[in-house]
């Protein structure tokens, strides 16, 4: 339970910038490209260098106390970004907020495989990872709903200030358990670590996969609200309560339906870790390219529904996959190194990648319309606004794409995922 509260404020800090980011687009004076930058690049390059020490320390030392310190970090880091006056200092401290993070899932993923099982790993996992869509439902109504009563900074002062009183009570009252197994008196070097791991054709090919994947979820995480902000005229607070629905409400059931599903499937059918992943991200890349073109929003939002609901499959498994063609005492890097992945696809490239895009696009639509950028920043002009709005609807619809190639790229892991795991057995 503490681990999974703790993943909860991971994903609340990570996602209250998306739900602001209409409003500090206003107040920073941003383009859509620079929001990609503080929610891209910004996160994810510091996140991936860090995991790696982070998760090296977690498998020799006391993952207890690493977990209390990286949450203290990224809380204080979230609170800074509530006082930030400009693109700079907002992107100084998205950063700081990664480096934080990046001690929280691969130290919580060793501690769960010393308490689990491995035919009940892949469910633990699941649970942990539920916590993703339960915090973005908390930060998209909670948070969505503080933003319109006070403002931005407000709500992240707010969740600054609960993660660092959390951190004192996970230090205070979480034991740190005991290894599945005794660490190697000769541990391997940071660089061999990683050469075994990806030595393993499914482990590679799955970290990519992820990573890809990424790229279209961290973009539609990113600019959900924007999207029906812009394109369906909704008020932010029930912009956000319907992304709640999409990533927070769907993921929780699904989240939780995929991890027992492949542990008792696995039995029948082995491969079914790849195989369920590829079907689910091939279903919601195609669904989700439709619902951002359609104009009605309610169909619009069925249609992201029904495409979440192939999405969270893949996260489950490619973590449990992980955990179990790793060594105990190399788990912790086996996480870092997925992570990284899909920092550096996902988050480093998704999020710049569909805002500059946007902006492209939009800017396009401007021209088509015959409306000056002078008229633009002079007053606001509805066809300035539904150029923006297209710009982003077509962005984002190109972007699911990736959910596609994700899905083959899982297809393609299948063929070695059984073998991957029998070699680890033997050793």
């Amino acid at each position: 339970m503490a681990l999974f509260l703790l993943n909860c404020l991971n994903y609340i800090d990570r996602l209250l910038f998306s739900v602001a980011q209409e409003m500090i687009k206003v107040d920073l004076h941003l383009s859509d490209f620079q929001l990609g930058l503080i929610g891209g690049p910004a996160f994810a390059i510091l996140y991936t260098v860090f995991s790696f020490p982070i998760a090296r320390a977690a498998d020799r030392g006391r993952r207890v106390g690493i977990i209390a310190i990286s949450l203290t970090l990224w809380s204080a880091m979230t609170a800074f970004c509530g006082i930030a006056a400009n693109f700079v200092q907002m992107l100084v401290g998205r950063a700081a907020v990664s480096i934080g993070e990046a001690g929280c899932t691969p130290a919580s993923h060793s501690l769960i495989s010393d308490a689990f099982p491995a035919q009940r790993r892949t469910t633990a996992i699941a649970i942990f990872a539920v916590a993703g869509p339960f915090g973005a439902i908390v930060a998209a109504v909670g948070g969505g709903a503080l933003i319109a009563a006070y403002e931005w900074r407000t709500a992240f002062l707010i969740c600054g200030m609960a993660g660092i009183v959390m951190a004192l009570l996970f230090r205070a009252t979480v034991p740190e358990p005991l290894r599945s197994e005794p660490r190697p008196h000769h541990t391997a070097s940071f660089i061999d670590t990683g050469r075994q791991l990806l030595a393993r054709r499914s482990f590679a090919l799955v970290a990519v996969a992820g990573g890809v994947a990424g790229i279209g979820s961290y973009a539609n995480q990113q600019y959900m609200v924007s999207f029906l902000m812009r394109g369906h005229g909704l008020s932010l607070a029930n912009a956000s309560a319907l992304m709640g629905l999409v990533i927070g409400g769907v993921g929780i059931v699904f989240t939780l339906l995929g991890g027992p599903m492949m542990d008792l499937g696995a039995r029948r059918y082995p491969r079914i870790k790849a195989w369920l992943p590829s079907f689910g991200l091939l279903w919601c890349g195609a669904l989700y390219a439709f619902a951002f073109q359609i104009p009605t929003v309610g169909l619009a939002v069925a249609l992201m529904v029904l495409g979440s609901m192939g999405q969270h499959f893949y996260m489950p498994a490619m973590y449990a996959h992980g955990q179990d063609v790793a060594p105990p005492h190399m788990r912790a890097m086996a996480s870092a190194v997925i992570i990284a992945t899909s920092s550096i696809l996902g988050y480093g490239l998704g999020p710049p990648l569909i805002g500059l895009a946007s902006d492209i696009l939009g800017e396009s639509a401007r021209v088509s319309a015959g409306i000056s950028l002078a008229e633009c920043a002079k007053r606001a002009v509805a066809a300035c606004e539904a150029a923006s709005a297209q710009g982003l609807r077509l962005s984002l619809s190109l972007g699911s794409c990736f959910f596609i190639l994700a899905a083959g790229l899982f297809a393609l892991a299948s063929r070695w995922v059984v073998s991957d795991v029998h070699d680890h057995d033997r050793h």
